[in-house]
């Protein structure tokens, strides 16, 4: 236990030593050490004398034992027991300090003799070397001790003979012990008394020092800078720190008086200073007045020239569309179709110029609605095309086909970023490719993030230009064709940023570059776009030949996902081979660079793979029309530009399978709605537009110049609804509205603002004025019938009726009439066994459709039932079964529109209806069908 009281003592020592006087601190040093040492000391003498006495005990007892046990052998050997007896007693009274008796037991363990006869033999324990050790050792025994000796010395013998056992007082031994215990104690005592006296002389020798050092660090911290003398203390550090101390004091002191010093000149700048900034910043109101001022007046003239602007592009792109609702030749629809995408270019371009307005005022607007990623970004690329096409680039357009195709987010912002990006990738590429990549990370059922990069081998950027490439204005040399403002990223960077992406790039010198940026979209759970004709697709085989490795594995990927089983081929020995072995083709697809020089080589393709190949198809990059005609006769079926739209290059391959040139049906007039519609616009090709857009949807419309006309003719009759413009002479939109809301006939009735003033909050502020709801020019037909639905329920009843009365006509007739096989023929493109397999493909589909749309119904669950029956409208389009398709297309615009369950009961029950009668048409039924080739 002594040899853990040092450590137990050291550690509740250091745990002491956070805050003590110096006294105890002197204390603490000197006893401590001498504590440890003298206790470890004592405890290690104390233990080794202990030891000692033992051992000399045991030596003593086997002195004692050893030669009786020699003589008692031999009595023991004649039977003398006297002599035994004798032997015993001289040896007790010889050694009788220590010994308190002597006995000699038989080895059966009776005792023969003994010493003492007080002690009664009964109390001793018999010696067994097992259990109490060898001969000689000393054993406890009731506060003595025992030791036994064997009187055979033959230690190889196993049996046990006649023994001595010596029965030891250890009085002696104990009493030796405390003495000598009480020794060492009186020695540490006076060890830990010495060092005790010598710590107070110590303490008493620093301690005043300590004082007068501490008294003098008191004065300086209060500011008494003067310098103090005593006596030396002797001690040499100490000695030294006073020393310091005064010459600190001294130091202070100077500086002081020169801190006192520059605060007076200070003082006197700093008020000099004032005078002048209070005339500065008289000067930097005014100038900052004068800003705002001009930032005002920039503003409106970018908001002015950006109405002026839309004006025209409004007539530009509104007539644009009307043309191509009429009947072109296929170079006049891509001619047209180039116009509107060139008026749609020049639109964004005015609305980059808002943008970067919107920008340095920190008001950038995310405007996010529902749209088709792939028909977004396969028309981007068609505007980017041009200049592809120009450097002689190969320009690719590469989606993953798990990434959905129906999202939520801000288009315009989204091919802005786009199309800044690839356009720099175009511009600084001499050579190469340029690869655009999209994919999609799902964080949940209802968002993603877009993963959208761009690929170029031009040369890359520099390491010392790469930190400046985000900041815009970047200070180029002029003659640096890879020189730029780099407003565009500084722009996009922000958009990104909007729309809860990041954007970022990495480029080597002399390597090319790939920008890349993120956004956060959410996933629209119904279907934007047009389904594409690809059912007829699944199954055909197409030859395809492409040169190009990424334009290749792009459209092979597109392809695959069509269902078509496709033999690809990268070289012209690839595409003999496959023609060697004999296969004819349902379709033959080339995609070639082409040039002027090279127009002859790509008609011998043509030629070459056109015996193989049902229809023949080409995709090159370029946009000539002369270059295209020449393609096409040279007997190609169809020739599409590069990089390959998804949507033309779909609807192309399946139209011969969907030709309905011959025997074509009559399209269903939609019926005009009996409303009455004022339209105000004072320039004459807007009005005359929005005229055009409206007469195909309203029996009656009346149109007025300005707002004042617009007024009268509302103070005369009743409109049904009325569209507005708002800058208008004489009377403006918003003048008129109010005037209108207060005493006309015509207080209650829809007032649409149409304006090109489309800035953020302007919605709002034409709401709060009294307007219905607002459009931003250019206007379309979709969004005006969308408008008539939402505030004219009357358009959408004419429109419901006029299917429900011609799906009822169908069902007044027997099963049969359901099915219009000569539309089931057209759709088939005129082949009888895949009409007939498409109708039996939707007729095995239709009793699981039922059931899940009864359930549906029942749950009142009205999106669940809206997927359905766009599924159901989709399944019906390639299908001659017209009273189900535009019974399900009634039904999906109902639904669309926030139709509820309970008004729309009409129809569901008819749908069930027919269903039910299409389900009973059986196989057996469809086989005994003769239909004519």
């Amino acid at each position: 236990m002594s040899l853990w009281v040092g450590p137990q003592l050291l550690y509740q020592a250091l745990t002491l030593m956070t805050k003590i006087a110096l006294r105890y601190w002197i204390l603490l040093c000197a006893l401590l050490p001498a504590v440890l040492a003298s206790v470890s000391l004592g405890g290690y003498f104390t233990h080794s004398k202990a030891e000692e006495l033992h051992r000399n005990l045991a030596t003593q007892a086997r002195n004692i034992a050893v030669p009786l046990a020699i003589s008692s052998e031999k009595f023991l050997a004649t039977n003398n027991i006297d002599a035994i007896e004798q032997l015993l007693n001289t040896s007790h009274r010889l050694n009788s300090p220590v010994v308190s008796n002597i006995l000699l037991f038989d080895k059966d363990g009776q005792i023969i003799a003994s010493s003492n006869p007080q002690y009664n033999a009964a109390i001793y324990p018999q010696f067994n070397p097992d259990n109490n050790g060898a001969s000689g050792e000393l054993l406890p025994f009731d506060h003595s001790l025992l030791s036994y000796q064997s009187l055979r010395f033959n230690h190889n013998s196993q049996a046990q003979g006649p023994y001595i056992l010596l029965h030891l007082q250890n009085e002696q031994i104990q009493l030796q012990q405390q003495r000598y215990k009480l020794h060492v104690a009186m020695l540490v005592a006076a060890a830990i008394l010495l060092c005790i006296i010598l710590s107070q002389l110590v303490r008493r020798k620093i301690q005043p020092v300590l004082g007068r050092l501490q008294l003098q660090l008191q004065q300086l911290q209060a500011g008494n800078y003067q310098q103090q003398h005593h006596n030396m203390s002797g001690i040499t550090e100490l000695d030294q720190f006073q020393t310091s101390i005064n010459q600190l004091s001294g130091q202070l002191s100077s500086l002081e008086q020169e801190m006192q010093q520059n605060i007076e000149q200070v003082t006197s700048d700093l008020q000099l200073s004032m005078e002048q900034l209070e005339v500065q910043n008289i000067q930097l109101d005014f100038s900052r007045r004068k800003a705002v001022e001009e930032n005002r007046q920039k503003s409106e003239f970018l908001a002015k020239m950006s109405h002026e602007l839309r004006t025209p592009l409004n007539g530009v792109i509104g007539f644009t569309r009307q043309l191509l609702k009429t009947q072109l030749s296929a170079n006049q629809h891509d001619y047209l179709s180039t116009i509107q995408k060139s008026a749609n270019s020049l639109l964004h371009l005015v609305n980059d110029v808002l943008d970067f307005s919107k920008l340095e005022e920190g008001r950038m607007s995310i405007n996010p609605e529902p749209f088709s990623l792939r028909d977004l970004l396969n028309d981007a690329t068609e505007l980017l095309a041009a200049n592809a096409f120009d450097k002689h680039l190969e320009l690719v357009m590469m989606i993953d086909n798990g990434c959905p195709d129906d999202l939520i987010a801000d288009p315009g912002r989204l091919i802005q970023v786009l199309m800044n990006i690839a356009g720099n990738a175009i511009k600084f590429t001499e050579h190469g490719s340029i690869v655009i990549r999209v994919s999609a990370t799902l964080l949940n059922e209802d968002q993603l993030i877009l993963h959208c990069s761009v690929q170029d081998t031009g040369r890359g950027i520099s390491e010392d230009k790469q930190h400046q490439l985000f900041q815009g204005f970047s200070s180029s040399q002029p003659n640096d064709q890879h020189s730029g403002s780099g407003l565009g990223l500084m722009i996009s960077q922000r958009l990104v940023q909007a729309m809860g992406g990041n954007i970022g790039f990495e480029s080597k010198a002399a390597e090319g570059s790939t920008f890349w940026f993120t956004v956060k979209c959410q996933r629209h759970h119904l279907s934007v776009a047009e389904p594409l004709p690809i059912d007829v697709l699944d199954g055909k085989t197409l030859l395809y030949f492409e040169p190009q490795q990424y334009s290749r594995e792009a459209t092979l990927s597109l392809l695959h996902s069509w269902g078509l089983q496709v033999t690809a081929c990268a070289t012209k020995g690839q595409l003999q081979q496959a023609l060697n072995h004999g296969q004819q083709y349902d379709i033959g697809l080339i995609g070639r660079a082409i040039a002027i020089n090279q127009v002859n080589l790509i008609i011998s393709l043509v030629q070459q793979i056109k015996p193989s190949c049902q229809y023949t198809y080409l995709l090159i990059n370029t946009l000539s029309p002369n270059l295209r005609e020449a393609m096409l006769a040279s007997g190609a079926n169809g020739c599409l530009p590069k990089p390959t739209h998804q949507r033309k290059l779909a609807i192309a391959l399946a139209k011969p399978y969907l030709d309905q040139a011959k025997n074509l049906p009559l399209p269903i007039v939609q019926p005009k709605a009996a409303l009455k519609v004022l339209t105000v616009d004072d320039n004459e090709a807007n009005l005359k537009l929005i005229n055009a857009l409206l007469t195909e949807l309203v029996e009656h419309l009346e149109s007025a110049s300005n707002g004042a006309d617009a007024w009268q003719k509302a103070t005369q009759h009743v409109y049904d609804i009325i569209f507005m413009d708002i800058n208008m002479p004489v009377m403006d939109g918003i003048s008129a509205c109010q005037r209108i809301r207060q005493s006309s006939l015509n207080e209650h009735t829809p007032i649409i603002a149409v304006t090109a003033h489309a800035v953020a909050g302007e919605r709002a502020r034409l709401l709060a004025l009294g307007f219905s709801e607002f459009l931003s020019k250019p206007l379309d037909d979709k969004m005006l019938h969308y408008t008539l639905q939402e505030f004219c329920p009357l358009i959408a009843q004419t429109h419901q009726a006029a299917e429900a009365e011609q799906a009822s006509a169908y069902l007044s007739a027997d099963s049969n009439s359901l099915i219009d096989w000569q539309m089931g023929l057209q759709r088939a493109g005129g082949k009888p066994e895949l009409a007939k397999d498409m109708l039996k493909m939707l007729l095995a589909s239709l009793p699981q459709t039922q059931q899940m749309l009864s359930a549906a119904i029942s749950a009142n669950d009205s999106d669940q039932l809206l997927q359905l029956v766009h599924k159901l409208h989709g399944a019906c389009c390639y299908t001659g079964v017209p009273a189900l398709k535009n019974l399900a297309e009634t039904l999906e615009t109902q639904l669309k529109s926030g139709t509820s369950l309970q008004q729309l009961e009409p129809e569901l029950f008819e749908l069930d209806d027919i269903l039910t009668a299409l389900a009973q048409l059986d196989e057996n039924w469809l086989a005994s069908v003769t239909l004519p080739e």
